[in-house]
């Protein structure tokens, strides 16, 4: 039988209604705890957020909204996510977050690739990096953060995969190309609309960097979600990172979205290893003539301007595209091509920046 997707939605809601906050004559619903809801193909996943009268109920809570869903037709497997309450106290620029910066469990090295505006080819370089860092030798993992508009499932051809929840209530993320990736596009369906509130994204991420079963890493890359607003900041202040990558193209306007990305990690201490260029020139496959469409040199200027190093030019090729959008990497599919050599060399300065070396 086909998993029949609005009906399940309409019986968790109807289900949801019947939880009780202990000792009180409201329900979670009525409470405003249930934060979204999200069926995809047997699995429900419920995104829960209490306040902090309510939160000392939380795990008998949980445990009930697990029973009553878990027992609807249909359901096979049922997730519930708690968002990290909303701090009141807003951290002083420069000064250390709230909650402090955590280390996450067996991973060595952090590093955030972030861009002050979408559309640069972000995720791209993230998803290389990440493939380019396990051919050195290095064991990795891949936490694809943009939840605004998750593309790593794609890029790695995993969209059909789903990652398993445990009975210690965490998660077994996905493994592909050798290195081991979470993203929230797993628990969507496809061409749903990804609508987050800031406090809700922090939350979520939060709960994929500290419940996610990584193992032992070392290094684990976060393809931040793109530009420098409280979401990033808060995320960043709360892990404690080895460095930023930023990404960003050619055009002189570049420099004011690499000045806002060094800006944020500049707040909270974290190094900057570099800059990553992407869709620095064109050249043409049929007479090899070279095109710089989006203008040139704005990765180097910016790595001059802010005193930082240019990781690498990408060009821009048709072929990258393609790659991606077919589930296989470039680095994968074709480890002689421009684009796997730059981002060979940006794993190289990379892992260099934080003195990490491969186990022998």
């Amino acid at each position: 039988m086909a998993f029949d997707k609005q009906r399940v939605l309409d019986s968790v809601q109807e289900v949801l209604a019947g939880v009780p906050i202990p000792g009180t004559p409201t329900n979670v619903i009525k409470a405003g705890c249930i934060q979204r809801v999200i069926a995809r193909d047997g699995e429900v996943t419920v995104v829960v957020e209490f306040s902090k009268e309510i939160s000392v109920h939380a795990e008998k809570i949980k445990e009930q909204l697990e029973q009553v869903v878990s027992a609807i037709d249909g359901v096979e497997r049922v997730q519930i996510l708690q968002k990290a309450p909303e701090k009141t106290d807003s951290p002083a620029p420069g000064g250390p977050s709230s909650v402090g910066a955590q280390e996450v469990p067996g991973v060595k090295h952090i590093v955030a690739v972030a861009s002050g505006k979408g559309g640069v080819g972000k995720s791209t370089v993230a998803v290389n990096l990440a493939i380019q860092l396990r051919n050195l030798g290095f064991s990795v993992g891949l936490l694809d953060a943009d939840v605004y508009g998750p593309s790593t499932p794609k890029m790695l051809g995993t969209e059909g995969s789903r990652p398993q929840a445990t009975d210690r209530n965490t998660i077994v993320p996905l493994e592909r190309f050798g290195i081991v990736t979470m993203s929230i596009g797993y628990l969507l369906e496809e061409d749903s609309p990804v609508i987050w509130r800031g406090p809700m994204v922090t939350g979520l991420l939060r709960q994929f960097l500290f419940q996610v079963e990584w193992g032992e890493l070392d290094f684990l890359i976060l393809d931040l979600p793109p530009g420098t607003g409280d979401a990033q900041l808060t995320l960043v202040q709360s892990v404690s990172l080895s460095g930023g990558v930023i990404v960003t193209t050619p055009q002189d306007v570049a420099l004011l979205d690499v000045h806002r990305g060094i800006q944020m990690f500049s707040r909270v201490e974290v190094p900057i290893i570099g800059i990553v260029e992407n869709m620095s020139v064109f050249h043409c496959p049929h007479c090899g003539e070279k095109t710089e469409i989006f203008s040139a040199g704005g990765g180097e200027a910016a790595a001059n301007k802010f005193g930082t190093t240019l990781l690498g030019q990408i060009p821009l090729d048709p072929a990258y595209m393609r790659a991606g959008d077919d589930g296989t990497p470039s680095s994968v599919l074709d480890p002689s091509c421009e684009l796997s050599r730059v981002m060979a060399g940006v794993g190289q300065q990379v892992a260099a920046a934080v003195g990490a070396s491969p186990a022998s």
